[in-house]
């Protein structure tokens, strides 16, 4: 090795045709057939790269095992080198090569390049016959690592990378690793050379260049060399950088390292290597950037399975499209990064990403592993040499939703001493796929699916990578996707329009954003950017797919995304007229320089006008986070508004930057004036109720006295079901049901651990069960009433029961299942496809037996409850829905609706 001091100012031009590269993509044969033999006829072509279903005429792809590609092509004898190969850039599922007849060499890997040397059987001056077989998937051996993903609905051969012959001398530069040390304002070149040298003296040489200027920015080092006997002969080279640029997306600047071979001072190969000056590292459990910490913002692109959607045509191989769907639109919208999720992209889409800067975590198609050791060590190799000189990709992600012992603990360090500048997911880092406030509850406390507590992400010792949430998939014309269409109810109610349904996708991804960026985690990325339309994710994109037209949610996360974000930290929804509430005012700076601004905050009315407001000075650290409490009056008019807050950011061209929430103005309802003449019993442990009645001076009489001829209610509060005070006199409240009494339930799930049978009447049972929801379900903060028109909900609109005031994600509804040996009457539902009953009613003798989950404790008074932003807090609503159940409690059964 050597480290160069001397910096020579023009740019060498020895050896510029050592190497040809001859393109053979553009127009080929192809024809369905078996494995034994090419078809004998051929009528059909092929654009190369693309795939099998792109054939003119068409024909069931689906119906063969094999296709065969047949491409012709001549050399002129001016380009006759000593060594000739073929090299496919990627091809599924199985290849096969012959060349002029004769057969070259097979292959199983469907991601990474192919290299066939054909130096024997290339003809010179005439014409080349080239022939390709590849498989269907379904005829890969056992030890393939082509992976799995359970949710792509095709599989299409076809070669998808560039085909192209490389001609050189018989001792060649076989590989380039560039290591960038920007510390040292240098860069370590690792040389591979393989093959035959025709003399004894070999020499190797390398030096830098700037690529768009062609400027010379390092010494010329040529060293001599000993090849080894067999395989690569490893070279390193040291060059110190003048003037050095580092690549970032927002300067991706890149330089090209030559390198030339001669043998007894004749040059037999001559590569150039583009790569960029550019560190990426995990200190402190965070990313950073040559050196700075950052925060990626991003989505998904599942190419393999947009390679499924039957509008792609020939799109992924479209520079043009590339560009605009991996470039110009995400950075319009504040994207620095993406994760190609499960499988390798097309190259060409890594090239426009060093060019323009976008950020990259390249993920193998594992959602489980598949094959032997022996061949994910072989294909992971070619995968880190195929791309470990682009300076986009900064992670390698060997594993979706997995885990695997033999990746992880044997392939991994492998492949780490390989290439020692990029982290692994997951063995330096694990992914987190929060599918919360949509398959799952608004928040977790708990292990949820495949993510980890809110608690522990905010506590990682690792980055945190939220690249998988929002579940809330649409087609491009806006209808949910098979995986969405059991949750949409359980957040939009059962007759949701497409608009709605589409409004709601851009609020999910603005609270969650928010959410996510308050806690200043490593990497945001909501599912999906690009996948198949057709499938069960969709993508963001509206009508065709050629047009790349933004659909809503983009607009939002551009919004969201913004470098200086700002957020309000608001659960709650429903506030009392006049109200004075501190509301935590977050502003997330990402960029590396202090922002100084104002913000105004206040109130919205229905109208878009400020009903409330003022200006609030921030200011936020470089890379930092502040967060103040603003003290915002509420109307004292009852209505529906919003809670804005709006940053001007001079950075971004003047753009406002916004966080908005709903909000409810609901007066405290007065007690209607029967509920002071009817007779209320109430069973209450905790008090919280029984303090509330009679703070609102509703008589209570002693349960005891529900003995007495008058019908009229009992309250059993919680777990006051399950205790004696309330099953030590079954037949007394059995008598009272049956004479015309209502017995309430309120909440009788509360703390239940497991399963329980609770005797509520003699003959009457009802069954507990708290359900384990590992990935689907939990808690509910969103109600829906079966009749809104009912009394129960009188002076309520159903907006009103979508999040109540404070608990953990505003849970209204517990993760349990309630049922009896008779069907009840059911007044409002919760959860996937509203399938968990909230209200419900027994018809029993002249009176009924009414269960009430609707959560109001710790939301009648809140002087109970903890501070915090997860406090109970008291609640119009949970107090206006009480009133209505005693009310509507105490009509007779006949006048009962």
């Amino acid at each position: 090795m050597s480290i160069d001091f001397h910096i020579q100012k023009t740019k060498p031009r020895e050896g510029r045709d050592a190497r040809i590269i001859l393109p053979l993509n553009g127009t080929w044969e192809v024809e369905p057939g078996e494995r034994s033999a090419p078809p004998a006829v051929w009528g059909r072509t092929v654009p190369v790269p693309s795939l099998v279903d792109m054939a003119q005429p068409a024909y069931d792809h689906h119906g063969s095992d094999y296709h065969w590609y047949r491409h012709t092509f001549t050399v002129q004898h001016s380009h006759r080198r000593e060594a000739a190969f073929l090299v496919i850039g990627q091809a599924m599922y199985g290849t096969a090569v012959w060349v002029n007849g004769r057969f070259a060499g097979d292959d199983i890997a469907c991601y990474t390049s192919q290299e066939y040397d054909i130096t024997r059987f290339l003809q010179y001056g005439s014409e080349n016959v080239l022939l390709i077989r590849v498989g269907a998937r379904s005829t890969l051996p056992p030890e393939s690592a082509v992976g799995r993903d359970q949710e792509r609905a095709t599989f299409i051969p076809g070669i998808w990378g560039d085909v192209s012959l490389v001609l050189t001398g018989s001792l060649r530069c076989s590989s380039v690793q560039v290591i960038p040390q920007i510390d040292a304002a240098g860069a370590e070149i690792r040389v591979g050379i393989s093959g035959v040298a025709a003399g004894p003296d070999v020499a190797v040489g390398t030096c830098i260049f700037e690529k768009a200027s062609g400027r010379l920015v390092t010494g010329d080092i040529a060293l001599p060399v000993i090849l080894q006997p067999a395989g690569e002969t490893p070279i390193i080279f040291r060059h110190a950088i003048r003037d050095v640029q580092l690549w970032s997306p927002d300067h991706p600047f890149l330089y090209e390292a030559e390198t030339i071979v001669r043998v007894d001072g004749r040059v037999v190969d001559r590569t150039m290597t583009t790569f960029g000056m550019r560190e990426f590292t995990i200190r402190n459990g965070h990313f950073h950037l040559n050196g700075q910490r950052i925060f990626l913002r991003g989505g998904n692109i599942a190419f393999h399975r947009f390679l499924s959607d039957p509008d792609r045509g020939t799109l992924p191989w479209d520079e043009g499209w590339i560009t605009r769907l991996l470039i110009d639109i995400p950075k319009a919208h504040h994207f620095n990064f993406f994760r190609n999720h499960l499988g390798q992209l097309y190259n060409r889409w890594y090239d426009i990403a060093d060019e323009h800067g976008m950020l990259l975590q390249n993920e193998w198609q594992f959602w489980m592993a598949t094959g032997s050791e022996e061949q994910i060590t072989r294909e992971f190799t070619r995968w880190l040499r195929d791309n470990w000189n682009h300076p986009s990709i900064v992670i390698w992600d060997a594993l979706n939703e997995s885990t695997d012992a033999t990746v992880e603990q044997k392939v991994i360090p492998k492949m780490k001493e390989l290439d020692p500048t990029r982290p692994w997911e997951p063995v330096d880092f694990g992914d987190d796929h929060p599918y919360i406030y949509s398959l799952g509850p608004v928040l977790n406390d708990r292990a949820f699916g495949y993510t980890r507590s809110i608690q522990d992400l905010a506590a990682s010792p690792t980055p945190v990578v939220v690249n998988e949430f929002l579940w809330w998939w649409l087609d491009r014309d806006g209808v949910p996707t098979v995986l969405t269409r059991d949750v949409i109810a359980r957040w939009t109610g059962p007759h949701a329009t497409r608009e709605e349904i589409e409004e709601h996708q851009c609020f999910l991804a603005g609270e969650l954003v928010e959410l996510f960026r308050r806690m200043r985690v490593d990497a945001v990325q909501p599912f999906v950017y690009l996948s198949n339309n057709q499938g069960p994710t969709a993508n963001w994109f509206l009508g065709a797919i050629t047009d790349l037209q933004p659909r809503p949610i983009l607009q939002t996360l551009k919004n969201a995304f913004a470098p200086t974000g700002v957020s309000l930290e608001l659960w709650d929804r429903h506030f009392m007229p006049g109200e004075q509430r501190v509301v935590p005012l977050h502003i997330m700076n990402d960029r590396s320089v202090p922002f100084t601004g104002t913000v105004r905050c206040g109130i919205v009315g229905p109208g878009g006008e400020w009903v409330v407001q003022q200006e609030v000075a921030v200011t936020a650290g470089a890379l930092g986070h502040a967060v103040q409490g603003v003290s915002i009056p509420f109307p004292e008019s009852p209505g529906s508004y919003t809670v804005a807050a709006v940053l001007r950011d001079d950075e971004d061209g003047g753009t406002d930057v916004y966080s908005r929430k709903p909000a409810y103005v609901i007066a405290s309802p007065e007690v209607p004036p029967a509920l002071h003449r009817v007779r209320i019993a109430a069973i209450d442990p905790r008090g919280e109720l029984r303090s509330y009645l009679q703070q609102r001076e509703i008589s209570l009489i002693s349960s005891d006295q529900i003995e007495e001829p008058q019908p009229g209610i009992l309250l059993v509060v919680e777990r006051a079901s399950r205790d004696v005070a309330f099953s030590g006199h079954l037949a007394a409240v059995t008598q009272f049901v049956h004479r015309g009494g209502t017995l309430v339930l309120v909440e009788p799930e509360e703390g239940v651990t497991s399963a329980v049978t609770i005797p509520v009447l003699e003959g009457m049972d009802l069954r507990i069960v708290r359900r384990v929801d590992a990935d689907r379900g939990g808690y509910d903060s969103y109600v829906f009433p079966d009749d809104a028109g009912h009394p129960l909900w009188e002076g309520l609109d159903p907006a009103h029961l979508r999040m109540f005031n404070g608990a953990f994600g505003g849970e209204v509804v517990s993760q349990h299942d309630i049922s009896a040996s008779a069907s009840p009457r059911i007044h409002a539902r919760c959860g996937l496809r509203l399938e968990v009953p909230v209200v419900m009613e027994w018809r029993v003798g002249d009176g009924r037996v009414v269960v009430s989950r609707l959560q109001i404790r710790g939301r009648l008074t809140g002087v109970s409850a903890p501070d915090g932003p997860y406090a109970r807090r008291r609640d119009p609503v949970a107090e206006r829905y009480l009133l209505n159940l005693l009310q509507w409690s105490m009509l007779p059964r006949r006048a009962n609706p």
